[in-house]
């Protein structure tokens, strides 16, 4: 099977890699098999409730923004009841565009 990955230009200097993403182009065929094998795992996952209750991303009718809203919930009752609230907060809107695409 032969894989081909295309520059894409996104932003500013044509002359610095990191100013291009990659788009790979896989075949119809390999696109199916992915399909069926990610479906496996997850209907495996779900009906064996293997995941966490809290895990919304990649799951049926959940998703980030269910995730938001609990989030927002949980700490609109921590301030009415008063409580200590720690967070931590990541955000990964580039991590995609700074992974080292050569370790993928």
């Amino acid at each position: 099977m032969a894989i081909y990955i295309d520059p894409i230009f996104k932003k500013a200097d044509r002359s610095k890699p990191e100013n291009y993403k990659a788009l790979s182009r896989t075949s119809v065929t390999w696109e199916v098999l992915d399909h069926i094998v990610l479906s496996g795992n997850k209907n495996h996952l779900e009906s064996h409730k293997i995941l966490s209750d809290a895990q919304h991303g990649f799951r049926k009718k959940r998703s980030c923004v269910s995730q938001l809203v609990l989030a927002v919930l949980d700490l609109a009752k921590g301030i009415d009841a008063r409580d200590q609230l720690d967070m931590t907060l990541l955000g990964f809107s580039k991590a995609f565009d700074k992974v080292p695409h050569g370790r993928l």
